[in-house]
């Protein structure tokens, strides 16, 4: 199923970076380009916790997600309905598809390297579909023939089994946090709130370079992470950082975007564990820390700055859930 999660995630973003396109370049105006492609971001980020905790309370829905979510991206890609349209049930889609296939990653695997390697795609797909690379349609395509595989899939998945969790039963607490997780997740999340700063902004003429970069380092963090080890992991990932401030260029851009997001599959992983009864909502919580980044692009903070509370963060955050098996 990892294999099908992640390669949806690389076709429906494809698919919703495609639509938006075909409507801007069709638009002569920049204030409605903008205003839409916002729009859609804050819908499709923004509303993953809500839509999170909605699956968290009725599990048995993620057997037909990927059907509701091939319904909302193969109408959201029909100009015919008007961009308005367009942008709610590509928002939509996006949404109800990332926390359904997140938590079912977060539930099923207990590990960082499946987690990195399903988040790792959906930037490729983001960058071919918004460069007019590849159109809505071969993407709509392909995701159609893979959502059925994997809702014939569930369907033959026992309700224990979908609804089975690694951590389940290490959090009996059900939706309270306690002190100590509270102080957790909210170092975790401005981890995330920093990573959507310094992340993935980075520019270049070669337009499917970072991107690549993207996917290999959240794919990269999750395999470290289960070789070295969390705390190996997170200094590797400073040293990184520190090195590529110490060069200059491409080479040094690249290393940082590179170290930057290796921290993504240990985020998602430690926000999950901070309540694992409700993977969707946690994993919905994590997506929607990436919004600032995409909002508030004037914003600005030495890279030094940021490697190093990033380290602090995952350091103290990994102290605080110490007991969940981090090594």
């Amino acid at each position: 199923m990892l294999a099908i999660f992640t390669a949806l995630h690389f076709l429906v973003d494809g698919i919703c970076a495609a639509a938006m396109a075909a409507y801007a370049v069709q638009e002569p105006a920049l204030d409605p380009i903008v205003f839409y492609f916002a729009l859609y971001n804050g819908i499709a980020f923004g509303t993953q916790w809500l839509t999170g905790w909605l699956l968290d309370k009725k599990v048995n829905w993620i057997r037909y997600a990927f059907l509701f979510v091939l319904v909302m991206l193969g109408a959201g890609t029909q100009s015919a309905l008007g961009i308005k349209a367009q942008t709610l049930l590509l928002g939509i889609g996006n949404s109800v598809f990332h926390v359904a296939a997140g938590s079912l990653v977060l539930r099923r695997y207990s590990s960082y390297k499946e987690l990195g390697i399903f988040v790792s795609s959906g930037a490729v797909g983001l960058a071919l579909g918004l460069n007019c690379i590849v159109g809505p349609y071969p993407f709509l395509l392909a995701c159609a023939v893979l959502s059925a595989v994997a809702t014939y899939l569930l369907q033959q998945t026992d309700a224990g089994s979908l609804v089975q969790s690694y951590a389940a039963g290490k959090d009996a607490s059900g939706f309270s946090l306690h002190w100590p997780k509270v102080v957790c997740l909210v170092l975790l999340l401005g981890c995330i709130v920093l990573r959507g700063f310094g992340g993935g902004n980075a520019a270049s003429p070669y337009i499917m370079l970072f991107p690549c970069v993207f996917a290999a380092g959240k794919a990269l963090g999750g395999i470290v992470c289960d070789r070295a080890g969390y705390r190996k992991t997170i200094l590797f990932i400073f040293l990184l950082s520190f090195a590529a401030l110490q060069l200059s260029g491409l080479l040094a851009a690249v290393l940082l975007v590179l170290a930057f997001n290796m921290t993504m599959p240990l985020t998602l992983r430690l926000v999950h564990w901070c309540n694992s009864r409700y993977p969707g909502m946690m994993f919905g919580l994590a997506a929607g820390c990436l919004l600032p980044g995409v909002f508030f692009k004037g914003f600005t903070i030495p890279l030094q700055a940021m490697a190093v509370l990033q380290f602090l963060s995952l350091a103290a955050a990994g102290w605080l859930l110490r007991n969940k098996t981090i090594q």
